[in-house]
C-alpha cells in the first residue's frame, strides 16, 4: 500500500476548510422547496399561498389580528362620543376605556380577546426602550382620561375653554377631538412601530428560518413576516383600493386613501418578501422590507399633512376640529417613522406648534399649520 505525503500545514488547511463549509451549509440549511415567486400576482391569497411539504399553511396571522380587533373595539366605544342625529352620543366610562387599551375587566366581544393575554397598551412603542415606551403608553393613558372627561359635556355645545359638541364631534376645551388624537396615535405607536420597527427591521430580519418553531408549522423569520402582515390586514387578499370591499381597517385603510399608488406594491412586497424567506433569499427579503417600511411611512407623512391642510380649507369650525384631531394624531405618530429619521423630539416640537396657546381650534392659525405642513414635506420628501 502507497502512502502519499501530504504537509502538515496544507492538511490542517484541508480540514479547517472542510469545517467551515460544512458548519456554513449546517447553519443555513433550506428548510422549503424554492418557490417560483413569479407566480404571485396581486389577486394571490397571502392566507394560502405559503405551505410546507405536507400541504399545511405555514401562515398564522391570528395575534396581530387580534390586535387589530381590539382596536377595533375600542375605536368603536370611543366614536359613541360622535354619533350622527337623531342618536343620542354617549357618556364614555374611563374604566372601560382604560380596560381596553391594556385589556383588563374583560370588556371585549370578539371572541377569545379577553382571554388572548395580548393588550393594545403592552404594544405600544414597543421598539423604544422601556422607560421612553412608557412614557408613550402614559401618553395614551391620558388622552383616554382627557376623552371621558370631555365626554361628560357631550350634550353641550363646545366653546372656547370649555368641551362639547361642534356639530356631531365631542371637542375637548382646545376644539380638540380627542378621540382621533388617540385613534390616529395608535395607528403609528402600535401598527406601524410593530411592522416597521419591530417585526421588519435589519435585526428582525436575521431571526431563524433553518427549523421550524416547536410545536408550529412556521420558522421564526416567516413568523415576524406574517406578524407585520397580521398587523396591516386581516384580509387573505390586502384590498388595495379605497373604493372597494372589503375596506380595510386603520393603517391599511390610510395607505389605500392617502398613499394609493403605493398600496398594491405594498401588497406585492409581502408576497414577494415571503417568497423570498422560503428561497432563503436574504438581500430580495430586505428588498421587500425596505419597501413596506418606506411606504407606510410616507403613508403617516401624507396623512398629516393633508388633514393640516384640510384644517386650512375648512369652512367651518366643526369640520376644521375633526381634521385637526385626526392630524395631530399622525404628526405624534410621525415619532415612529425611522426610516426617514423621524423621532419623538421632531414629533413634539410640531405638536407644540400646533397646540400652544390657549385654544387650539380657535386660535390656531394658518402660518403655524403652514410651519408643521412644510416641515412635514421637507422630512419625507413629500
Amino acid at each position: 500500500m502507497t502512502f502519499k505525503y501530504v504537509p502538515a500545514a496544507l492538511l490542517a488547511l484541508t480540514v479547517a476548510l472542510s469545517s467551515c463549509d460544512k458548519n456554513d451549509t449546517e447553519s443555513t440549511p433550506a428548510l422549503r422547496t424554492k418557490m417560483d415567486a413569479s407566480t404571485l400576482t396581486a389577486t394571490s391569497k397571502y392566507t394560502e399561498s405559503f405551505k410546507d411539504a405536507s400541504g399545511q399553511s405555514t401562515v398564522d396571522l391570528t395575534t396581530s389580528n387580534q390586535r387589530l380587533d381590539m382596536f377595533s373595539e375600542l375605536n368603536s366605544y370611543m366614536a359613541l362620543v360622535a354619533v350622527a342625529a337623531p342618536a343620542t352620543p354617549a357618556t364614555l366610562d374611563v374604566a372601560k376605556l382604560n380596560g381596553l387599551y391594556a385589556n383588563t375587566g374583560g370588556f371585549f366581544t370578539g371572541a377569545g380577546l379577553n382571554a388572548s393575554g395580548l393588550s393594545l397598551r403592552a404594544t405600544t412603542a414597543v421598539s423604544f426602550s422601556g422607560t421612553n415606551a412608557e412614557l408613550e403608553r402614559r401618553y395614551i393613558d391620558q388622552k383616554l382620561a382627557q376623552l371621558a372627561t370631555a365626554s361628560q359635556s357631550v350634550n353641550n355645545v363646545a366653546t372656547p375653554g370649555s368641551a362639547g359638541r361642534l356639530g356631531r364631534f365631542l371637542v375637548d376645551g382646545n376644539g380638540i377631538e380627542v378621540n382621533q388624537v388617540i385613534a390616529k396615535a395608535l395607528i403609528g405607536a402600535l401598527l406601524l412601530d410593530q411592522i416597521d420597527n419591530v417585526l421588519l427591521t435589519d435585526n428582525a430580519l436575521k431571526a431563524n428560518n433553518s427549523k421550524v418553531v416547536e410545536g408550529k408549522a412556521y420558522s421564526e423569520l416567516e413568523h415576524n413576516w406574517d406578524l407585520a402582515y397580521g398587523f396591516l390586514t386581516s384580509n387573505a387578499i390586502m384590498t388595495t383600493d379605497i373604493n372597494l370591499t372589503p375596506r380595510e381597517r386603520f393603517l391599511a385603510s390610510y395607505l389605500n386613501e392617502k398613499n394609493p399608488t403605493a398600496s398594491p406594491a405594498v401588497y406585492m412586497a409581502f408576497l414577494k418578501g415571503r417568497a423570498a424567506i422560503v428561497n432563503n433569499d436574504a438581500a430580495g427579503v430586505k428588498t421587500q422590507a425596505d419597501l413596506i417600511r418606506t411606504e407606510l411611512e410616507k403613508t403617516i407623512a401624507l396623512a398629516a399633512v393633508s388633514y393640516l391642510s384640510n384644517w386650512k380649507s375648512a369652512s367651518t369650525l366643526d369640520v376644521k376640529a375633526h381634521a385637526l384631531g385626526e392630524g395631530l394624531g399622525f404628526v405624534y405618530s410621525l415619532r415612529f417613522c425611522t426610516k426617514y429619521g423621524a423621532d419623538a423630539t421632531f414629533s413634539d416640537n410640531l405638536l407644540t406648534g400646533l397646540t400652544s396657546g390657549t385654544n387650539g381650534t380657535w386660535s390656531l392659525t394658518n402660518a403655524r399649520a403652514d410651519v408643521a405642513i412644510n416641515a412635514i414635506k421637507a422630512k419625507f420628501s413629500i
